[in-house]
């Protein structure tokens, strides 16, 4: 029977610990540091962005992806997910634009909704329309 008591006492008190780690875990997320977008290249940024959105447009094709309807093939093509200032997404879209290319559908969630700032945009042969970063000069 104090076996059985032993055992308990150390469940109870894994599961405080777990409960207090969690909360730990949670706070540091709230309080991550601020980005300094000073110290971001983002030149090199966009130039890695667009050497990742190459090879992502050269893998839908091969892969047989209907572009015709100019979908988002990237949602998270560059950077960190915890800065949306970083992200970069991947669109494709028809030049000159068409009306299928503004539907929601069709367009990058994560652009939509702000998880990412910046995009690149490619017609649906694979060239490049435009990027856009807010913190780039254009």
């Amino acid at each position: 029977m104090s076996r059985i008591r032993e055992y308990s006492r150390i469940l109870i008190l894994l599961i405080i610990v777990g409960v207090l780690a969690a909360g730990c875990a949670n706070q540091q997320e709230a309080e991550k540091k601020p980005l300094n977008v000073s110290n971001l290249n983002m030149a090199l940024e966009y130039q890695i962005a667009l050497q990742k959105a190459v090879e992502i447009y050269q893998r839908a094709v091969a892969d047989g992806v209907d572009l015709s309807a100019g979908p988002c093939l990237a949602n998270d093509l560059h950077g960190n997910p915890d800065y949306s200032e970083t992200m970069w997404v991947l669109d494709i879209a028809h030049y000159p634009r068409e009306e299928v290319d503004d539907l929601p559908e069709n367009q990058c969630s994560a652009y939509r909704e702000g998880r990412a700032r910046n995009f690149i945009e490619f017609n649906t042969e694979g060239q490049l329309i435009k990027f856009y970063s807010p913190l780039m000069n254009q």
